[in-house]
Formats: structure tokens, C-alpha cells, sequence
């Protein structure tokens, strides 16, 4: 029988032996964000109109969830597409030499641009419905303060 078996350490327990404590495990290393220049020439006019639109959707996003209680799955998503996904995506596009570009082209029958801006608006698009839902609270939350203040203080009340 194992020494650190379940009921080894019941047996140790019982006996009134210290369990063997493990050191704790080391947290994951912070990936660094990733560093662009997303007013770069050599990306195209209409995707640096939606990148900075997503840069103040984020801002907005973020100062939401500074006053709320979410769930920590929206302020990772967040993180991620503002230090990661958003500027690995952009840094891939510049880092495509401009002679090479055509390649997207005959492999996807799409533009290298029109892919860039089509996976800013996927981008766009999930940070919509987190503003959505941010809303959404709030929204809710006015109309239950609405509900009880309609209740407590309305004169309709016969047993006042």
C-alpha cells in the first residue's frame, strides 16, 4: 500500500501523524501582450477604422466590468483579444510581405484584407453581445428597483 494512498492517510490521520504537506503549485507564467502598431501603412484603411472601434468597444467593456459583477470568463475574453488575439491577428497580416499577399487570394478566393476585416467584425461582434449583456444587467436591474419602489410607495396599498 501506497504511502500516500487515501487510506494511508486516513491511518496516519487517526494515528496523529502531520500529513505531508505539497508545496503549492506555481501559478502559470503571464503571456506578455503582444506589440503592434495598428496605425502600421501597411494595413489597410477599413480595418484600422474597425480596430479602433474595437480598442473603444474594449475601454467600454472594461470600465463595465469595473463596476460589475461578471463572471471572470468575460474579463479573460477581454484580456485576450486586447493583449493576444487582436494584435497577434493584425501582426500577422503586416507580417505577410505584400508580394506574397496574392497567395490568401488563390487559396481562400478572398483578399488577405477582406479576411483581416472579416475577422475584425467576428471580433467586433463578441464584444457587442458582452456590451449587450452588460446592458442587459443594468436594464434589469432598473426595472426590479422600478418594480419595488411601484410596490412599496404606491397609494393603492389598502392596509396603510
Amino acid at each position: 500500500m501506497s504511502s500516500n494512498s487515501f487510506i494511508a492517510r486516513i491511518g496516519k490521520a487517526l494515528r496523529g501523524e502531520t500529513p505531508q504537506v505539497l508545496p503549492p503549485v506555481p501559478a502559470a507564467p503571464a503571456i506578455p501582450p503582444v506589440q503592434v502598431d495598428y496605425e502600421d501603412s501597411r494595413i489597410p484603411a477599413s480595418a484600422k477604422d474597425r480596430i479602433r472601434r474595437i480598442q473603444a468597444c474594449l475601454h467600454e467593456v472594461e470600465a463595465a466590468l469595473a463596476r460589475e459583477d461578471m463572471p471572470g470568463f468575460s474579463r479573460i475574453d477581454i484580456d485576450q483579444m486586447r493583449d493576444q488575439h487582436l494584435p497577434k491577428l493584425v501582426k500577422s497580416y503586416i507580417d505577410i510581405p505584400e508580394a506574397h499577399r496574392s497567395e490568401i487570394f488563390r487559396k481562400t478566393g478572398k483578399s488577405a484584407s477582406f479576411i483581416l476585416n472579416d475577422s475584425l467584425e467576428q471580433m467586433q461582434a463578441k464584444i457587442d453581445t458582452i456590451l449587450r449583456n452588460l446592458a442587459q444587467k443594468d436594464i434589469d436591474a432598473f426595472t426590479n428597483n422600478i418594480k419595488f419602489v411601484d410596490e412599496r410607495y404606491a397609494d393603492q396599498n389598502p392596509f396603510d
